[in-house]
Protein backbone atom coordinates (compact mmCIF):
# COMPACT_ATOMS: atom_id res chain seq x y z
CA UNK A 1 0.00 0.00 0.00
CA UNK A 2 1.37 3.54 -0.84
CA UNK A 3 2.97 5.01 2.46
CA UNK A 4 1.26 8.15 3.98
CA UNK A 5 3.75 10.99 5.00
CA UNK A 6 3.33 11.09 8.63
CA UNK A 7 2.17 13.84 10.70
CA UNK A 8 3.67 13.51 14.54
CA UNK A 9 0.86 15.81 15.66
CA UNK A 10 -1.83 13.40 17.15
CA UNK A 11 1.09 11.63 18.63
CA UNK A 12 2.14 14.60 20.48
CA UNK A 13 -1.10 15.53 21.50
CA UNK A 14 -1.74 12.34 22.79
CA UNK A 15 1.45 12.36 25.07
CA UNK A 16 0.61 15.91 25.93
CA UNK A 17 -2.50 15.52 27.25
CA UNK A 18 -1.44 12.16 29.06
CA UNK A 19 1.82 13.69 30.77
CA UNK A 20 -0.06 17.08 32.14
CA UNK A 21 -2.94 15.40 32.85
CA UNK A 22 -1.46 13.07 35.15
CA UNK A 23 0.95 15.65 37.00
CA UNK A 24 -2.36 17.29 37.31
CA UNK A 25 -3.70 14.44 39.20
CA UNK A 26 -1.21 13.53 41.29
CA UNK A 27 -0.24 17.29 42.09
CA UNK A 28 -4.07 17.92 43.59
CA UNK A 29 -4.60 13.80 45.29
CA UNK A 30 -0.85 14.82 46.84
CA UNK A 31 -2.46 18.38 48.73
CA UNK A 32 -0.14 20.22 46.24
CA UNK A 33 2.51 18.43 47.13
CA UNK A 34 2.02 18.19 51.02
CA UNK A 35 0.97 14.57 51.00
CA UNK A 36 3.47 11.47 49.93
CA UNK A 37 1.72 8.69 48.25
CA UNK A 38 3.64 5.65 48.03
CA UNK A 39 2.96 1.91 47.75
CA UNK A 40 3.78 -0.35 50.92
CA UNK A 41 4.02 -4.64 49.65
CA UNK A 42 5.02 -6.36 53.23
CA UNK A 43 5.27 -9.95 54.35
CA UNK A 44 2.27 -11.62 55.44
CA UNK A 45 2.26 -15.09 56.77
CA UNK A 46 3.06 -18.30 54.74
CA UNK A 47 4.95 -16.79 52.36
CA UNK A 48 2.21 -14.27 51.25
CA UNK A 49 2.56 -10.71 50.77
CA UNK A 50 -0.16 -7.44 51.42
CA UNK A 51 0.15 -4.68 49.76
CA UNK A 52 -1.75 -1.18 50.28
CA UNK A 53 -1.01 2.50 49.59
CA UNK A 54 0.13 5.07 52.07
CA UNK A 55 -1.03 8.84 52.03
CA UNK A 56 1.59 10.49 54.39
CA UNK A 57 1.07 14.50 54.85
CA UNK A 58 3.55 16.62 55.61
CA UNK A 59 2.90 16.91 59.54
CA UNK A 60 3.17 13.45 59.92
CA UNK A 61 7.17 12.59 61.36
CA UNK A 62 9.05 10.46 63.35
CA UNK A 63 8.81 13.44 65.76
CA UNK A 64 5.61 13.99 66.06
CA UNK A 65 3.75 10.58 64.82
CA UNK A 66 -0.19 11.55 63.08
CA UNK A 67 -3.18 9.32 63.98
CA UNK A 68 -3.90 7.10 60.82
CA UNK A 69 -7.11 5.90 58.85
CA UNK A 70 -6.85 2.28 57.88
CA UNK A 71 -9.10 1.61 54.94
CA UNK A 72 -10.66 -2.03 53.64
CA UNK A 73 -12.58 -1.94 50.08
CA UNK A 74 -15.07 -4.12 49.44
CA UNK A 75 -15.49 -7.42 47.09
CA UNK A 76 -14.04 -7.48 43.97
CA UNK A 77 -11.95 -3.60 44.49
CA UNK A 78 -8.18 -2.65 45.44
CA UNK A 79 -7.47 -0.28 47.55
CA UNK A 80 -6.94 2.67 45.23
CA UNK A 81 -10.80 2.21 44.84
CA UNK A 82 -10.78 4.61 48.10
CA UNK A 83 -8.29 6.72 47.08
CA UNK A 84 -10.49 9.55 47.37
CA UNK A 85 -11.53 8.85 51.22
CA UNK A 86 -7.77 8.68 52.07
CA UNK A 87 -7.01 11.88 50.03
CA UNK A 88 -8.92 13.84 51.90
CA UNK A 89 -8.31 12.33 55.60
CA UNK A 90 -4.69 13.52 54.60
CA UNK A 91 -5.47 16.88 53.94
CA UNK A 92 -7.13 16.37 57.39
CA UNK A 93 -3.67 15.90 58.99
CA UNK A 94 -4.25 12.01 59.06
CA UNK A 95 -2.24 8.94 57.52
CA UNK A 96 -4.51 7.39 54.98
CA UNK A 97 -3.77 3.79 54.36
CA UNK A 98 -5.83 1.87 51.29
CA UNK A 99 -5.55 -1.49 51.22
CA UNK A 100 -5.56 -3.94 48.39
CA UNK A 101 -8.38 -6.91 48.63
CA UNK A 102 -7.48 -10.05 49.60
CA UNK A 103 -6.49 -11.62 46.51
CA UNK A 104 -6.69 -8.43 44.60
CA UNK A 105 -4.35 -6.15 43.25
CA UNK A 106 -1.00 -6.74 44.95
CA UNK A 107 -2.25 -8.51 47.50
CA UNK A 108 -1.51 -12.25 47.81
CA UNK A 109 -4.53 -14.60 48.30
CA UNK A 110 -4.93 -15.66 52.08
CA UNK A 111 -6.72 -18.06 53.66
CA UNK A 112 -7.70 -16.51 56.56
CA UNK A 113 -8.99 -12.76 57.49
CA UNK A 114 -7.03 -12.73 60.67
CA UNK A 115 -3.76 -12.88 58.38
CA UNK A 116 -5.47 -10.64 56.20
CA UNK A 117 -5.98 -7.81 59.28
CA UNK A 118 -2.78 -8.82 60.85
CA UNK A 119 -0.12 -8.23 58.00
CA UNK A 120 -1.23 -4.61 57.33
CA UNK A 121 -2.13 -3.70 60.86
CA UNK A 122 1.53 -4.72 62.09
CA UNK A 123 2.72 -3.10 59.36
CA UNK A 124 0.81 0.21 59.95
CA UNK A 125 1.96 0.02 63.70
CA UNK A 126 5.28 -0.33 63.34
CA UNK A 127 5.41 3.32 60.96
CA UNK A 128 7.46 5.60 62.95
CA UNK A 129 5.40 8.65 61.46
CA UNK A 130 1.88 6.92 62.63
CA UNK A 131 0.32 7.65 66.12
CA UNK A 132 -0.27 3.97 67.29
CA UNK A 133 -2.16 4.79 69.85
CA UNK A 134 -5.00 6.35 67.72
CA UNK A 135 -5.75 3.98 64.30
CA UNK A 136 -9.05 4.20 63.00
CA UNK A 137 -10.31 1.55 60.64
CA UNK A 138 -12.98 2.02 57.39
CA UNK A 139 -14.97 -0.67 56.04
CA UNK A 140 -16.48 -0.05 52.64
CA UNK A 141 -19.06 -3.07 52.18
CA UNK A 142 -17.28 -6.45 52.67
CA UNK A 143 -14.77 -4.48 53.94
CA UNK A 144 -16.69 -4.04 57.16
CA UNK A 145 -16.02 -7.71 58.51
CA UNK A 146 -12.04 -6.67 58.10
CA UNK A 147 -12.45 -3.48 59.77
CA UNK A 148 -14.23 -5.09 62.58
CA UNK A 149 -11.70 -8.12 62.61
CA UNK A 150 -9.39 -5.23 63.30
CA UNK A 151 -11.12 -3.67 66.21
CA UNK A 152 -10.99 -6.78 67.61
CA UNK A 153 -7.97 -8.02 67.09
CA UNK A 154 -6.33 -4.15 68.11
CA UNK A 155 -8.19 -3.01 71.11
CA UNK A 156 -5.16 -0.95 72.40
CA UNK A 157 -4.62 0.78 69.27
CA UNK A 158 -8.18 1.51 67.52
CA UNK A 159 -10.10 4.14 68.90
CA UNK A 160 -12.52 4.95 66.13
CA UNK A 161 -14.63 2.62 63.81
CA UNK A 162 -16.31 4.08 59.82
CA UNK A 163 -19.20 1.36 59.20
CA UNK A 164 -19.26 2.91 55.23
CA UNK A 165 -22.46 0.92 53.72
CA UNK A 166 -21.74 -2.08 55.52
CA UNK A 167 -24.47 -4.99 53.99
CA UNK A 168 -25.86 -6.26 57.12
CA UNK A 169 -25.58 -3.03 59.21
CA UNK A 170 -25.07 -4.65 62.63
CA UNK A 171 -23.06 -7.86 61.83
CA UNK A 172 -20.18 -8.07 64.27
CA UNK A 173 -20.28 -4.44 65.28
CA UNK A 174 -17.75 -3.92 67.88
CA UNK A 175 -19.03 -2.59 71.80
CA UNK A 176 -15.92 -0.86 73.00
CA UNK A 177 -14.92 1.76 69.85
CA UNK A 178 -16.20 5.18 68.72
CA UNK A 179 -18.20 4.24 65.63
CA UNK A 180 -20.08 6.14 62.82
CA UNK A 181 -22.23 4.58 61.00
CA UNK A 182 -22.32 5.97 57.25
CA UNK A 183 -25.63 4.48 55.11
CA UNK A 184 -26.75 5.47 51.53
CA UNK A 185 -30.02 6.09 51.43
CA UNK A 186 -30.84 4.14 48.10
CA UNK A 187 -28.63 1.08 49.40
CA UNK A 188 -30.47 -2.38 48.01
CA UNK A 189 -28.09 -4.56 50.39
CA UNK A 190 -29.61 -3.36 53.46
CA UNK A 191 -32.62 -2.95 52.26
CA UNK A 192 -32.14 -7.17 51.36
CA UNK A 193 -30.50 -7.65 55.08
CA UNK A 194 -32.40 -5.15 57.11
CA UNK A 195 -35.48 -3.04 55.71
CA UNK A 196 -36.69 0.10 54.94
CA UNK A 197 -35.68 3.21 56.13
CA UNK A 198 -37.64 2.98 59.10
CA UNK A 199 -36.65 -0.17 59.98
CA UNK A 200 -33.03 1.15 59.75
CA UNK A 201 -33.73 3.52 62.30
CA UNK A 202 -35.74 1.10 64.28
CA UNK A 203 -32.77 -1.10 64.30
CA UNK A 204 -30.13 1.22 65.37
CA UNK A 205 -32.41 2.71 67.71
CA UNK A 206 -32.63 -0.70 69.41
CA UNK A 207 -28.96 -1.44 68.86
CA UNK A 208 -27.18 1.72 70.86
CA UNK A 209 -30.46 1.32 73.72
CA UNK A 210 -31.83 4.56 72.90
CA UNK A 211 -34.53 6.15 74.59
CA UNK A 212 -36.14 7.84 71.41
CA UNK A 213 -35.72 6.92 68.01
CA UNK A 214 -31.97 7.66 66.59
CA UNK A 215 -31.63 10.95 64.91
CA UNK A 216 -29.32 11.19 61.83
CA UNK A 217 -26.44 13.01 62.79
CA UNK A 218 -26.50 13.89 66.03
CA UNK A 219 -23.58 12.64 68.64
CA UNK A 220 -24.68 10.30 71.11
CA UNK A 221 -22.13 9.07 74.20
CA UNK A 222 -18.76 10.43 74.92
CA UNK A 223 -15.21 10.27 72.61
CA UNK A 224 -13.32 9.88 76.14
CA UNK A 225 -14.94 6.65 77.53
CA UNK A 226 -15.15 5.11 73.68
CA UNK A 227 -18.90 5.01 73.30
CA UNK A 228 -19.58 7.87 71.00
CA UNK A 229 -21.74 7.20 68.25
CA UNK A 230 -23.25 8.79 65.25
CA UNK A 231 -25.65 7.64 62.57
CA UNK A 232 -25.37 9.40 59.14
CA UNK A 233 -27.64 8.96 55.95
CA UNK A 234 -25.95 10.12 52.80
CA UNK A 235 -27.62 10.56 49.26
CA UNK A 236 -26.05 8.16 47.48
CA UNK A 237 -26.32 3.89 46.62
CA UNK A 238 -24.21 1.39 47.32
CA UNK A 239 -21.62 1.49 44.79
CA UNK A 240 -20.74 4.88 44.39
CA UNK A 241 -20.24 5.39 47.90
CA UNK A 242 -16.23 6.05 46.99
CA UNK A 243 -17.76 9.06 45.69
CA UNK A 244 -19.44 10.05 48.48
CA UNK A 245 -18.53 13.65 49.60
CA UNK A 246 -21.05 13.77 52.45
CA UNK A 247 -19.77 10.50 53.47
CA UNK A 248 -16.35 11.53 53.61
CA UNK A 249 -16.92 15.21 55.49
CA UNK A 250 -18.86 13.13 58.13
CA UNK A 251 -16.37 10.81 58.61
CA UNK A 252 -13.54 13.55 58.67
CA UNK A 253 -15.89 15.52 61.17
CA UNK A 254 -16.43 12.66 63.55
CA UNK A 255 -12.70 11.73 63.73
CA UNK A 256 -12.20 15.14 64.74
CA UNK A 257 -13.85 14.48 67.73
CA UNK A 258 -12.19 11.16 68.53
CA UNK A 259 -8.11 11.95 67.22
CA UNK A 260 -6.11 14.71 68.92
CA UNK A 261 -5.40 17.63 67.01
CA UNK A 262 -3.38 17.71 64.29
CA UNK A 263 -3.30 21.46 63.47
CA UNK A 264 -4.16 20.68 59.63
CA UNK A 265 -7.12 22.09 58.45
CA UNK A 266 -8.06 20.87 54.69
CA UNK A 267 -11.10 23.25 53.75
CA UNK A 268 -13.60 22.78 51.08
CA UNK A 269 -13.29 18.87 49.31
CA UNK A 270 -11.48 18.59 45.94
CA UNK A 271 -11.62 14.88 44.93
CA UNK A 272 -14.13 15.97 42.65
CA UNK A 273 -11.12 17.95 40.87
CA UNK A 274 -9.00 15.11 41.18
CA UNK A 275 -11.71 13.15 39.12
CA UNK A 276 -12.11 15.17 37.20
CA UNK A 277 -8.02 15.24 35.96
CA UNK A 278 -8.20 11.31 36.16
CA UNK A 279 -10.92 11.59 34.21
CA UNK A 280 -9.10 13.67 31.13
CA UNK A 281 -5.82 10.51 32.27
CA UNK A 282 -7.92 7.83 31.01
CA UNK A 283 -8.40 10.04 28.12
CA UNK A 284 -4.90 10.67 27.54
CA UNK A 285 -4.47 7.19 28.11
CA UNK A 286 -6.85 5.96 24.63
CA UNK A 287 -5.49 8.67 22.87
CA UNK A 288 -1.68 7.67 23.47
CA UNK A 289 -2.79 3.94 22.18
CA UNK A 290 -4.28 5.18 19.31
CA UNK A 291 -1.68 7.51 17.97
CA UNK A 292 0.99 5.30 19.16
CA UNK A 293 -0.60 1.92 17.28
CA UNK A 294 -1.26 3.82 13.96
CA UNK A 295 1.92 5.56 14.26
CA UNK A 296 3.77 2.47 14.23
CA UNK A 297 1.85 1.19 11.10
CA UNK A 298 2.23 3.88 9.39
CA UNK A 299 6.43 4.22 9.14
CA UNK A 300 7.72 1.04 9.81
CA UNK A 301 7.32 -1.09 6.49
CA UNK A 302 6.99 -4.53 8.94
CA UNK A 303 3.82 -3.44 10.21
CA UNK A 304 2.50 -1.27 7.20
CA UNK A 305 2.36 -4.55 5.36
CA UNK A 306 -0.95 -5.69 7.69
CA UNK A 307 -3.17 -3.08 5.58
CA UNK A 308 -5.69 -4.02 3.24
CA UNK A 309 -6.59 -2.14 -0.24
CA UNK A 310 -9.89 -0.49 0.37
CA UNK A 311 -13.14 -2.98 0.18
CA UNK A 312 -15.98 -2.31 -1.62
CA UNK A 313 -18.30 -0.46 0.49
CA UNK A 314 -21.93 -1.58 0.47
CA UNK A 315 -22.46 0.59 3.26
CA UNK A 316 -26.46 -0.26 5.05
CA UNK A 317 -28.81 2.62 5.84
CA UNK A 318 -32.55 2.86 6.19
CA UNK A 319 -34.23 -0.26 7.56
CA UNK A 320 -31.50 -2.37 7.12
CA UNK A 321 -29.67 -0.57 9.63
CA UNK A 322 -32.30 -0.40 12.03
CA UNK A 323 -32.91 -4.16 12.08
CA UNK A 324 -28.91 -4.66 12.51
CA UNK A 325 -28.75 -2.73 15.41
CA UNK A 326 -31.78 -3.89 16.76
CA UNK A 327 -30.70 -7.18 16.58
CA UNK A 328 -26.75 -6.47 18.14
CA UNK A 329 -29.17 -4.69 20.83
CA UNK A 330 -31.92 -7.83 21.36
CA UNK A 331 -29.81 -10.71 21.19
CA UNK A 332 -27.31 -9.63 24.27
CA UNK A 333 -30.75 -8.25 26.48
CA UNK A 334 -32.07 -11.14 26.23
CA UNK A 335 -29.49 -13.56 27.47
CA UNK A 336 -27.76 -10.79 30.07
CA UNK A 337 -29.41 -12.13 33.15
CA UNK A 338 -29.71 -15.66 32.70
CA UNK A 339 -26.05 -16.38 31.14
CA UNK A 340 -24.29 -14.17 33.48
CA UNK A 341 -25.62 -15.72 36.09
CA UNK A 342 -24.79 -19.21 35.14
CA UNK A 343 -21.42 -17.94 34.68
CA UNK A 344 -20.86 -16.29 37.32
CA UNK A 345 -21.77 -19.28 39.86
CA UNK A 346 -20.36 -21.66 37.57
CA UNK A 347 -17.76 -22.86 40.15
CA UNK A 348 -16.33 -25.83 38.47
CA UNK A 349 -14.42 -23.28 36.14
CA UNK A 350 -12.81 -21.43 38.88
CA UNK A 351 -9.40 -23.34 38.61
CA UNK A 352 -9.26 -21.52 34.92
CA UNK A 353 -11.46 -18.32 35.16
CA UNK A 354 -10.34 -17.78 38.81
CA UNK A 355 -12.77 -14.28 39.20
CA UNK A 356 -16.17 -15.01 39.82
CA UNK A 357 -17.14 -11.88 39.64
CA UNK A 358 -15.29 -11.20 36.25
CA UNK A 359 -16.70 -14.62 35.06
CA UNK A 360 -20.19 -14.15 34.59
CA UNK A 361 -19.86 -10.93 32.16
CA UNK A 362 -16.92 -12.49 30.25
CA UNK A 363 -19.32 -15.57 30.20
CA UNK A 364 -22.20 -13.58 28.75
CA UNK A 365 -19.79 -11.48 26.25
CA UNK A 366 -18.78 -14.51 25.09
CA UNK A 367 -21.87 -16.41 24.38
CA UNK A 368 -23.02 -13.10 22.58
CA UNK A 369 -19.88 -13.70 20.59
CA UNK A 370 -20.40 -17.29 19.89
CA UNK A 371 -24.26 -16.46 18.60
CA UNK A 372 -22.71 -13.75 16.24
CA UNK A 373 -19.98 -15.80 14.89
CA UNK A 374 -22.88 -18.75 14.34
CA UNK A 375 -24.90 -16.28 12.80
CA UNK A 376 -22.09 -15.29 10.45
CA UNK A 377 -21.14 -19.30 9.79
CA UNK A 378 -24.74 -19.63 9.04
CA UNK A 379 -24.66 -16.98 6.30
CA UNK A 380 -21.77 -18.12 4.70
CA UNK A 381 -22.68 -21.50 4.43
CA UNK A 382 -25.82 -20.14 2.60
CA UNK A 383 -24.00 -17.98 0.53
CA UNK A 384 -21.47 -21.31 -0.79
CA UNK A 385 -24.39 -23.07 -1.63
CA UNK A 386 -25.98 -20.43 -3.45
CA UNK A 387 -22.90 -20.58 -5.53
CA UNK A 388 -21.51 -16.88 -4.46
CA UNK A 389 -19.07 -17.88 -1.80
CA UNK A 390 -18.30 -15.02 0.73
CA UNK A 391 -14.76 -13.82 0.52
CA UNK A 392 -12.36 -13.10 3.12
CA UNK A 393 -13.09 -9.17 2.42
CA UNK A 394 -16.78 -9.22 3.65
CA UNK A 395 -15.26 -10.66 6.65
CA UNK A 396 -12.75 -7.85 7.40
CA UNK A 397 -10.05 -10.51 6.56
CA UNK A 398 -8.53 -8.87 3.24
CA UNK A 399 -8.92 -6.49 0.73
CA UNK A 400 -11.30 -6.96 -2.68
CA UNK A 401 -9.45 -9.61 -4.38
CA UNK A 402 -7.26 -10.59 -1.87
CA UNK A 403 -6.21 -13.76 0.04
CA UNK A 404 -6.52 -14.55 3.84
CA UNK A 405 -2.79 -14.29 5.22
CA UNK A 406 -1.63 -15.66 8.13
CA UNK A 407 1.85 -13.66 8.51
CA UNK A 408 -0.40 -9.83 8.86
CA UNK A 409 -2.16 -11.72 11.96
CA UNK A 410 0.87 -12.63 13.55
CA UNK A 411 2.21 -8.86 12.58
CA UNK A 412 -0.98 -7.42 14.21
CA UNK A 413 -0.03 -8.93 17.29
CA UNK A 414 3.13 -7.96 17.65
CA UNK A 415 1.97 -4.66 16.84
CA UNK A 416 -0.16 -4.93 19.54
CA UNK A 417 1.51 -6.19 21.74
CA UNK A 418 4.01 -3.38 21.66
CA UNK A 419 1.37 -0.81 22.44
CA UNK A 420 -0.08 -2.32 25.19
CA UNK A 421 3.27 -3.01 27.20
CA UNK A 422 4.59 0.68 25.81
CA UNK A 423 1.10 1.88 27.63
CA UNK A 424 1.86 -0.52 30.82
CA UNK A 425 4.90 0.45 31.17
CA UNK A 426 4.27 3.84 31.55
CA UNK A 427 1.05 3.35 33.73
CA UNK A 428 3.88 1.07 35.78
CA UNK A 429 6.27 3.92 35.86
CA UNK A 430 2.97 6.57 36.99
CA UNK A 431 2.24 4.27 40.02
CA UNK A 432 6.00 3.90 40.97
CA UNK A 433 6.49 7.78 40.78
CA UNK A 434 3.05 9.10 41.94
CA UNK A 435 1.89 6.05 44.12
CA UNK A 436 -1.52 6.53 41.96
CA UNK A 437 -2.98 4.61 39.19
CA UNK A 438 -5.87 5.67 35.99
CA UNK A 439 -9.19 5.19 37.72
CA UNK A 440 -12.40 6.78 37.83
CA UNK A 441 -14.80 5.84 40.71
CA UNK A 442 -13.06 2.49 39.83
CA UNK A 443 -15.43 2.48 36.64
CA UNK A 444 -11.98 2.34 34.79
CA UNK A 445 -9.35 1.17 36.85
CA UNK A 446 -5.73 1.13 34.62
CA UNK A 447 -3.36 -0.54 37.00
CA UNK A 448 0.02 -1.56 36.15
CA UNK A 449 0.54 -5.39 36.17
CA UNK A 450 1.47 -7.68 39.33
CA UNK A 451 3.46 -10.54 38.42
CA UNK A 452 0.76 -12.99 39.82
CA UNK A 453 -1.73 -11.67 37.90
CA UNK A 454 -0.21 -12.23 34.09
CA UNK A 455 -1.09 -16.49 34.34
CA UNK A 456 -4.61 -15.36 35.63
CA UNK A 457 -5.41 -13.27 32.99
CA UNK A 458 -4.82 -15.05 30.04
CA UNK A 459 -8.01 -17.08 29.68
CA UNK A 460 -9.75 -13.73 30.17
CA UNK A 461 -7.13 -11.79 27.53
CA UNK A 462 -8.18 -14.98 25.10
CA UNK A 463 -11.96 -14.39 26.03
CA UNK A 464 -11.81 -11.31 24.55
CA UNK A 465 -10.02 -12.20 21.24
CA UNK A 466 -13.09 -14.11 20.76
CA UNK A 467 -15.25 -11.45 21.67
CA UNK A 468 -13.57 -8.51 19.26
CA UNK A 469 -13.62 -10.98 16.67
CA UNK A 470 -17.41 -11.43 16.43
CA UNK A 471 -17.79 -7.51 17.14
CA UNK A 472 -15.27 -6.38 14.60
CA UNK A 473 -16.87 -9.10 12.26
CA UNK A 474 -19.94 -7.49 12.74
CA UNK A 475 -19.23 -3.52 13.39
CA UNK A 476 -16.71 -3.26 10.35
CA UNK A 477 -18.57 -5.34 7.99
CA UNK A 478 -21.87 -6.23 8.02
CA UNK A 479 -22.79 -2.69 10.26
CA UNK A 480 -20.55 -0.62 7.67
CA UNK A 481 -22.27 2.90 7.11
CA UNK A 482 -22.28 4.20 3.84
CA UNK A 483 -19.71 6.85 2.88
CA UNK A 484 -20.23 10.40 2.62
CA UNK A 485 -17.36 11.77 0.81
CA UNK A 486 -15.82 13.02 3.91
CA UNK A 487 -13.76 10.78 5.95
CA UNK A 488 -13.27 12.11 9.01
CA UNK A 489 -17.12 12.77 9.40
CA UNK A 490 -17.46 8.78 8.56
CA UNK A 491 -15.15 8.20 11.03
CA UNK A 492 -16.27 9.89 13.98
CA UNK A 493 -20.36 8.79 12.91
CA UNK A 494 -18.80 4.96 12.63
CA UNK A 495 -16.92 5.30 15.68
CA UNK A 496 -20.14 7.11 17.58
CA UNK A 497 -22.00 4.18 16.69
CA UNK A 498 -20.20 1.06 17.26
CA UNK A 499 -19.64 2.90 21.13
CA UNK A 500 -23.45 2.48 21.30
CA UNK A 501 -24.05 -0.11 20.06
CA UNK A 502 -21.40 -2.04 22.34
CA UNK A 503 -21.81 -0.73 25.67
CA UNK A 504 -24.91 -0.05 25.11
CA UNK A 505 -26.99 -3.04 26.70
CA UNK A 506 -24.88 -3.43 29.67
CA UNK A 507 -25.05 0.64 30.17
CA UNK A 508 -28.70 0.64 29.88
CA UNK A 509 -29.05 -2.03 32.42
CA UNK A 510 -27.44 -0.28 35.02
CA UNK A 511 -29.08 2.53 34.69
CA UNK A 512 -32.23 0.75 34.99
CA UNK A 513 -31.08 -1.36 37.85
CA UNK A 514 -28.59 1.36 39.76
CA UNK A 515 -30.26 5.05 38.57
CA UNK A 516 -33.78 4.12 39.15
CA UNK A 517 -32.41 2.88 42.29
CA UNK A 518 -31.16 5.84 42.96
CA UNK A 519 -34.47 8.02 42.41
CA UNK A 520 -36.80 5.23 43.75
CA UNK A 521 -34.94 2.74 46.34
CA UNK A 522 -36.56 -0.11 43.97
CA UNK A 523 -34.72 -2.45 41.97
CA UNK A 524 -35.55 -4.38 38.91
CA UNK A 525 -33.61 -7.41 40.03
CA UNK A 526 -33.32 -8.57 43.40
CA UNK A 527 -30.85 -9.72 45.56
CA UNK A 528 -30.42 -13.53 45.80
CA UNK A 529 -27.39 -15.77 46.92
CA UNK A 530 -24.37 -16.46 45.07
CA UNK A 531 -24.50 -20.29 44.89
CA UNK A 532 -21.16 -21.78 45.85
CA UNK A 533 -19.48 -18.63 46.51
CA UNK A 534 -21.31 -16.93 49.52
CA UNK A 535 -22.38 -13.62 49.76
CA UNK A 536 -25.45 -11.93 48.25
CA UNK A 537 -25.89 -9.93 45.08
CA UNK A 538 -27.62 -8.92 42.11
CA UNK A 539 -25.18 -11.23 40.52
CA UNK A 540 -22.66 -10.01 37.35
CA UNK A 541 -24.49 -7.15 37.26
CA UNK A 542 -23.01 -5.79 40.60
CA UNK A 543 -19.54 -6.19 38.88
CA UNK A 544 -20.25 -4.79 35.73
CA UNK A 545 -19.69 -1.26 36.23
CA UNK A 546 -16.65 -0.24 34.55
CA UNK A 547 -17.80 -2.30 31.31
CA UNK A 548 -19.15 0.37 29.49
CA UNK A 549 -16.17 2.56 29.41
CA UNK A 550 -14.11 -1.15 28.69
CA UNK A 551 -16.72 -2.29 25.58
CA UNK A 552 -16.88 1.35 24.22
CA UNK A 553 -13.32 2.03 24.38
CA UNK A 554 -12.71 -1.09 22.62
CA UNK A 555 -15.90 -0.98 20.08
CA UNK A 556 -14.01 2.50 19.22
CA UNK A 557 -10.26 2.02 19.06
CA UNK A 558 -11.38 -1.16 16.44
CA UNK A 559 -13.46 0.78 14.51
CA UNK A 560 -10.25 3.65 14.47
CA UNK A 561 -8.10 1.03 13.36
CA UNK A 562 -9.90 -0.42 10.35
CA UNK A 563 -10.60 2.33 8.66
CA UNK A 564 -7.46 3.45 9.01
CA UNK A 565 -5.86 -0.15 7.61
CA UNK A 566 -8.89 -2.33 6.55
CA UNK A 567 -7.84 -4.91 8.49
CA UNK A 568 -9.95 -6.06 11.61
CA UNK A 569 -6.22 -7.98 13.26
CA UNK A 570 -4.67 -4.60 14.82
CA UNK A 571 -7.91 -3.17 16.79
CA UNK A 572 -8.48 -6.36 17.64
CA UNK A 573 -5.56 -7.89 19.24
CA UNK A 574 -5.00 -4.21 21.01
CA UNK A 575 -8.50 -3.82 22.33
CA UNK A 576 -8.50 -7.45 23.62
CA UNK A 577 -5.12 -7.03 25.03
CA UNK A 578 -5.89 -4.04 26.67
CA UNK A 579 -9.77 -4.32 27.49
CA UNK A 580 -8.82 -7.46 28.78
CA UNK A 581 -6.37 -6.92 31.11
CA UNK A 582 -8.31 -3.94 32.37
CA UNK A 583 -10.80 -5.79 33.67
CA UNK A 584 -8.92 -9.02 35.20
CA UNK A 585 -6.34 -6.37 37.15
CA UNK A 586 -9.65 -4.68 38.19
CA UNK A 587 -11.07 -7.51 39.61
CA UNK A 588 -11.02 -10.19 42.63
CA UNK A 589 -9.15 -13.26 41.94
CA UNK A 590 -10.57 -15.72 44.50
CA UNK A 591 -10.39 -19.86 43.80
CA UNK A 592 -12.91 -20.87 45.46
CA UNK A 593 -15.18 -19.15 48.09
CA UNK A 594 -14.59 -15.73 49.05
CA UNK A 595 -12.67 -15.61 52.65
CA UNK A 596 -13.74 -12.01 53.44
Amino acid sequence: MEKKKWSPRFLILAVAVLVISTFAAWFVASNYGKTEIKRYTVPAEDGMKMSYIAWVPENATNEEPAPAVVIFPGRSSNGHQLDNWAMEYARNGYVGITVDWNGNGETDLMTTQEDYVQAVMDSVLSMPFVDAENIAVLGNSAGNAAATAACTMYPDNVVAYIDDVHPQLFAELPENVNTIIIEAAHDQYVTHFVGDQDAVFEAVTEKWGLDEPVEEGKLYGSAEDGTLRQFVVTNTIHQTSSLDSAGIKASAEFLNEVFPDTGVSAGGSIFWIYQFFQLIGYAGIIMFVLAFGITLYENIPYFRAIGNEVTENKGLRGGALVRNVIVALAIPLITFFPVSWLFHNAEFLNPVFRSRNLRGIIGWLVTNAVITLIMVGYKAMKAKKSGKPMTPAEFGFAGDGEKFQWYKVGRAFVLALITVLTTYAWVAVVEDVSGLNYQIWNVLNISRIPANRIFAAIPFVCCTVIIMLAGNIGMNTSRRLADTGRPKRDMAVQVILNVFVSAGVVTGLLLAQYGIGQLTSVYIMPQFENLGGGGTSSGALDFAFGFPLIMGFSGGMSTYFFRKTNNIWIGLFISANLGGLVGVIGATFITGHAVM
